[in-house]
């Protein structure tokens, strides 16, 4: 009997911080909301904000870190209001999850 192996091998450059956007920790997540804060003011100084959620129909979302550069183009109240409805709901209270946002902003009736 003859013996084969097959290897299959991928790579990619990591991207630090490995979140870009927006990062929701779940109510119970095991690394706390201490830990991803100092993480994250290591290796993006000054980049994100952080937000507690206390909203009653979510109680299996803790905080959410938000890119400053998304509160500028969007505030938070209608980020929590997207993400309450399209997000939120699938999350579990154990889990860390990167959330990808892209935010267009257009202007029209500009008269020069």
């Amino acid at each position: 009997m003859q013996e084969k192996h097959e290897v299959r091998l991928s790579f990619e450059a990591i991207k630090l911080p490995p979140v870009t956007d927006i990062l929701v920790l779940g109510s119970h997540y095991q690394h706390g909301k201490l830990g991803i804060f100092e993480s994250l003011k290591i290796l993006a100084p000054g980049q994100f904000s952080s937000f507690d959620i206390n909203m009653e129909e979510f109680p299996n979302i803790g905080i959410i870190f938000v890119s400053n550069r998304i509160l500028k183009r969007i505030d938070i109240d209608k980020l929590t209001e997207v993400l309450g409805k399209y997000v939120f709901p699938y999350i579990d209270e154990i889990e860390a999850i990167n959330v990808d946002l892209s935010v267009k902003k257009s202007f029209v009736g500009i008269e020069l």
